[in-house]
């Protein structure tokens, strides 16, 4: 985890103030592997791990826990297709793609838009211009209409714009995942990997996605990915 002090200069009534803000960074040292996606066509709605960005590697939720500032992925396979979603904790939005991508409808044969997460890259600012609104975002979907690996609606590294309430105020934050996969028997896995999270401690204050550091452990991290993804199989 590292801190960047950012200096903010606000004009009010003809007067400059400084206002200073603390944006909290952490890092995946490469002890985090891809997230457990939740799946409930096992039955089971609560099963998979999310990111908070609020929290260090060491101090991820436990299965199962969503608390506010959360992401997570969800896996569903039902007759519109196998599609993966990304959904949220408790008092957590994060921003959409205004651009829909359509895929045929299993069951209707009638063209469906989805919206992925709007993106975000180093030095972009997140605030309330984001488009943030309600609702799950569609990050890949696959049917009898697409070929195999389907439609990805994010690209391999991809950023996320978050906002999310303590006490009543809105934080704004990132977060940045790695996505990879690989297509055994016909069939798809896919897996997202947090990278880098972070964000700013004073409420209203926007928050500048920063890159990954290129340190020991993030260099550590992409020499895993190939690795986890064999041991989980």
């Amino acid at each position: 985890m590292y801190y960047r002090r950012s200096l903010s200069l606000i004009a009010v009534c003809g007067v400059c103030s400084v206002v200073s803000a603390d944006l909290i960074v952490h890092e995946n040292d490469g002890s985090m592997g891809p997230l457990l996606q939740y799946d409930p066509n096992l039955g089971d709605l609560i099963n998979g791990q999310s990111l908070d960005i609020t929290r260090g590697v060491a101090d991820q939720p436990d299965i199962g826990e969503l608390p506010s500032a959360s992401i997570f992925f969800m896996h569903i396979n039902d007759f519109s297709g196998d599609f993966i979603w990304m959904g949220t904790g408790r008092l957590t939005l994060t921003a959409r793609s205004t651009d829909g991508v359509s895929i045929i409808d299993s069951k209707t044969q009638q063209p469906v838009d989805y919206f992925g997460p709007q993106g975000f890259v180093d030095g972009d600012v997140i605030d309330p211009s984001a488009n943030f609104v309600e609702g799950w975002r569609t990050i890949h979907g696959i049917n009898q209409f697409t070929d195999a690996p389907g439609v990805f609606f994010v690209d391999e590294t991809f950023t996320v714009g978050i906002s999310f309430d303590i006490d009543n105020e809105t934080r704004y934050g990132f977060a940045q995942f790695i996505r990879s996969f690989e297509v055994r028997n016909g069939e798809v896995r896919v897996d997202i990997t947090p990278t880098v999270w972070g964000y700013e401690t004073t409420p209203g204050v926007s928050a500048a996605v920063v890159p990954a550091p290129a340190g020991v452990g993030v260099l550590a991290l992409g020499g895993m990915l190939g690795s986890l993804r064999r041991r989980r199989r």
